[in-house]
C-alpha cells in the first residue's frame, strides 16, 4: 500500500468516525433534549405555582385588613349620622325657625367637622330643596354658608332619592369628586353622601339632613397600606368600573371626569367580566394573577363583634348598597412574579442553559469514549487530564467517603468552598467540616447509604475554615464491596441563596412588616400547634387606649412609631417562650403555655403598669404615654379552640375598654 493509499484511508476511517459520532448523538441528544425540556418545564410550573401561591398568601392579610377597615369606617358614619338624627333640635327647627335651634344645629355641625375632620359640607334641607343651614369645612375651618349664597337641590340625585325615605333609612350616594356650580372641586374631593329624613314626633317628614363625608384620607389610607406591599398593584373599583383609586393616578375618577373615560376593563378585559361578577376570588389572566373581593362597605359579616358596633337603627336603601359594591383586587402582575422567580434571574437561566449544554457535553463524551474503545490506549492520557480537569474544576463539588464518613477524595472546587488544602481534608471525617445542627443528619446520611444505593437531596450547612456557613444540597452514590457498603461517592451543590430566599420568604409570611413581631397568620398556626399540648394555656387581647387621638394628632408616622415601641415594650416584659402577634390596627395578642389563668391575669396588669409608665418620645420635642386595655381568657376544655379563647378573651378587653381603659379583665 502507498502512502497515498495509506493517508486516503486514514482519512476515510476519520471521517467515518467523527460521521457515526455525530449522527448517534444527533438523534440521541435529540430524545435527551426533550426529556430535559419536559422536566424543566414541569419543574417550572410546580416551582411557578408555589411561588404565586406564596405572594398571594401574603396578600390575603392584607384584603381582609382592608376590607374590615373600610366597613368599620362607613359603618362609623352611619352611627354618626344616627346621632345626629336624634337631636330634637332638627325637627324644632324645621318646624318652628326658632333661632336658638338653628344656633344649636350650627354648633353641632361645626363640632361633627372640627372634631373627625371628614365632612366637606353637612346641609338641612327643606321639603323644596332649599338648604336651611349649610355648613363648609375648609382645611380646618369651618362657616356656616349666609342665606344669600345657600342653594336649591331640589334637581339634585340626592334629594330626589332622599326625598322618597321612610323614617330610620339612609340613601347614600356613589363615591364621587365633589362639584361646584356645575364644575369638579379642585383639588379633586372625593365624597359620599348620607341622606336621611327629619321626621317630627307624629312621624311627619319635614326634610333631609345631608352629610358629605370626605374620602380622601380613607383613599390615602389605601395608598399607604398599598405602598407597603412588595408584591402586587391594588384597586379600588367602583360598581360601573371605575377607578376610585389605582397605582396610575392618572386613570382614576372615569367616572367624574369628562377627559378621563380609562375603565378597568379597558385594560383587563377579559378579567373584567369574572371579576364583576363574583364577590371573590383568585383569577389568572395572561397579563397577571388578579386577587379580588367585594367590599360591601355596609356589612356588618366581618366587623361585628360588639353589641355598639350593631346598634343601628338606620337601613341603608338598596340603591345606596348598589352604588357602592366596590371591588378591591390586588394585581400581580407576570413581571412581578418574573422578579421573584429563580427561573428567570440570570444565575437561573445560567443553570438551565448549563443543564443542556452539560447533558450534551456529556452525551457526546460517551459516545466519543464508546467509538475510540480501539484507539483506547492512545488517548488515555488525554481522557484521563480531562476528567480530571472536569472533576477537580467543576461547578458542583465531589468528594468520596469510606463507610465511616472519612474523606478518601475531594475535589478543588469544593475545596475553595471549604478554605482548606487536600491534605488538611483527606483522611478526616467530614462531618468535621459540618455545622453542630448537621451533624446529626450526616450521621442519618451515612446510615441511609448502609441500606440504600443512592441517597439524594440531602442539606447540610458546612464550616469553611473561615468560620463562614453555606449551605449545600448532597446527593450520594453508595459502592458495595462484598455486599456491604464501603464507599461513597458524593455530590454536592451550593444552595445558599435558595436557602437565603427560602427563609426570606418564610419571614415576610409570618411576620408583622411594621412592628417585626408575628402576624395574624403566623400567630393562628402557632397557636394551633401549642393548643395541640396537654397544658394551661392563657391567651391575653391587647389594644391601644385612645390610639386613634394619637394619629389625629401626632399623625400616622408618630402612630406607626407608637405600634413599634408598644411591640418593644411587650417583648422586654414577656417571657421568651410565649407566643406575641399583631392582630391588626393597634390590637395585639399572647398566648402563653404552662400559665395558670391567676398567674396570666397578674401578668397582665404587670404589662398595663409597664406600659402605662413607659414614656414614648415625639419627634424629640414631647414624650406621651400610652395605655392598654387587656382581656385575659384559659383554655376550659382541652378541644377548645383558639377562636373560641379570643371571643371570651375580646369579650374581657371589651369590658376593660368600657369600664375606664388602662385595665386588665379575665374572663368569666
Amino acid at each position: 500500500m502507498t502512502l497515498t493509499q495509506f493517508s486516503a484511508e486514514l482519512q476515510t476511517k476519520k471521517e467515518a468516525f467523527w460521521s457515526n459520532i455525530f449522527k448517534r448523538f444527533a438523534w440521541m441528544y435529540t430524545i435527551t433534549a426533550i426529556l430535559l425540556a419536559l422536566i424543566i418545564g414541569y419543574a417550572y410550573q410546580q416551582y411557578t405555582q408555589n411561588l404565586e401561591d406564596k405572594m398571594l398568601s401574603q396578600e390575603q392579610t392584607f384584603v381582609s385588613s382592608t376590607t374590615q377597615a373600610l366597613q368599620q369606617e362607613m359603618q362609623t358614619q352611619l352611627k354618626i349620622l344616627q346621632m345626629v338624627t336624634r337631636s330634637r333640635a332638627l325637627s324644632h327647627f324645621m318646624e318652628s325657625g326658632d333661632q336658638a335651634s338653628r344656633q344649636e344645629i350650627e354648633k353641632l355641625f361645626i363640632n361633627l367637622a372640627i372634631t373627625f375632620h371628614r365632612y366637606d359640607q353637612i346641609r338641612l334641607i327643606d321639603m323644596q330643596g332649599n338648604e336651611a343651614i349649610r355648613m363648609n369645612y375648609r382645611e380646618d375651618d369651618t362657616d356656616i354658608v349666609p342665606a344669600k349664597n345657600r342653594q336649591n337641590k331640589r334637581y339634585s340625585k340626592y334629594f330626589q332619592e332622599g326625598i322618597k325615605l321612610a323614617k330610620g333609612q339612609v340613601y347614600v350616594s356613589p363615591m364621587e369628586l365633589n362639584v361646584e356650580y356645575d364644575e369638579v372641586e379642585i383639588p379633586y374631593k372625593p365624597v359620599v353622601r348620607f341622606v336621611t329624613p327629619i321626621m317630627n314626633e307624629k312621624g311627619e317628614k319635614l326634610g333631609l339632613i345631608v352629610m358629605n363625608y370626605l374620602s380622601t384620607e380613607l383613599l390615602q389610607n389605601f395608598r399607604d397600606q398599598m405602598e407597603l406591599r412588595i408584591n402586587g398593584q391594588g384597586m379600588l373599583i367602583d360598581p360601573e368600573g371605575y377607578w376610585m383609586s389605582n397605582h396610575d393616578r392618572s386613570n382614576e375618577w372615569g367616572g367624574s371626569l369628562e377627559d378621563v373615560d380609562q375603565k378597568f376593563e379597558n385594560l383587563y378585559p377579559s378579567a373584567w367580566s369574572t371579576i364583576n361578577s363574583h364577590d371573590g376570588g383568585i383569577l389568572k389572566s395572561d397579563k397577571g394573577i388578579f386577587r379580588y373581593v367585594s367590599i360591601n362597605p355596609f356589612s356588618l359579616s366581618s366587623i361585628g363583634k360588639y353589641i355598639a358596633e350593631q346598634d343601628i337603627n338606620l337601613s341603608v336603601t338598596k340603591q345606596s348598597i348598589k352604588n357602592n359594591d366596590w371591588k378591591l383586587v390586588i394585581f400581580l402582575p407576570n413581571e412581578t412574579i418574573h422578579e421573584r422567580s429563580f427561573f428567570f434571574t440570570a444565575f437561573g437561566q445560567f443553570i438551565v442553559i448549563l443543564i443542556f449544554i452539560g447533558s450534551a457535553a456529556i452525551l457526546f463524551l460517551l459516545l466519543l469514549l464508546s467509538e475510540q474503545k480501539r484507539r483506547q490506549q492512545r488517548h488515555d492520557l488525554f481522557i484521563k487530564n480531562e476528567l480530571s480537569d472536569l472533576y477537580e474544576n467543576s461547578p458542583c463539588g465531589y468528594h468520596s467517603l469510606d463507610k465511616n464518613g472519612i474523606v478518601l477524595k475531594i475535589n478543588q472546587t469544593e475545596l475553595n468552598w471549604l478554605g482548606y488544602s487536600r491534605e488538611e481534608v483527606i483522611g478526616k471525617p467530614f462531618s468535621a467540616f459540618l455545622t453542630a445542627k448537621s451533624k446529626g443528619i450526616f450521621e442519618a446520611f451515612l446510615e441511609q447509604l448502609q441500606h440504600d444505593k443512592s441517597v439524594e437531596g440531602i442539606v447540610l450547612e458546612i464550616q469553611c475554615k473561615s468560620d463562614h456557613t453555606f449551605f449545600v444540597s448532597t446527593s450520594a452514590t453508595s459502592i458495595l464491596e462484598k455486599g456491604h457498603f464501603a464507599i461513597a461517592r458524593t455530590s454536592t451543590f451550593d444552595i445558599t441563596d435558595r436557602i437565603k430566599l427560602e427563609e426570606r420568604l418564610a419571614y415576610i409570611a409570618n411576620t408583622d412588616v411594621l412592628t417585626g413581631i408575628s402576624n395574624r397568620r403566623h400567630f393562628f398556626l402557632q397557636a394551633n400547634e401549642r393548643l395541640k399540648e396537654d397544658t394551661d394555656i392563657s391567651v391575653l387581647m391587647l389594644d391601644a387606649d385612645h390610639f386613634k387621638r394619637v394619629n389625629d394628632v401626632y399623625g400616622h408616622d408618630v402612630g406607626d412609631d407608637v405600634l413599634k415601641m408598644i411591640a418593644s415594650t411587650l417583648r422586654s416584659v414577656l417571657p421568651k417562650e410565649v407566643i406575641l402577634a399583631r392582630l391588626g390596627g393597634e390590637e395585639f395578642v399572647i398566648l402563653a403555655s404552662d400559665l395558670s389563668a391567676e398567674k396570666a391575669f397578674k401578668l397582665s396588669q404587670k404589662i398595663c403598669i409597664v406600659m402605662e409608665n413607659t414614656p414614648i418620645s415625639v419627634n424629640n420635642k414631647a414624650d406621651i404615654n400610652i395605655t392598654l386595655s387587656i382581656g385575659t381568657a384559659q383554655r376550659i376544655a382541652y378541644d377548645e379552640d383558639i377562636d373560641e379563647m379570643l371571643k371570651r378573651a375580646d369579650i374581657a378587653l371589651y369590658q376593660a375598654k368600657t369600664t375606664g381603659r388602662n385595665k386588665a379583665i379575665q374572663a368569666s
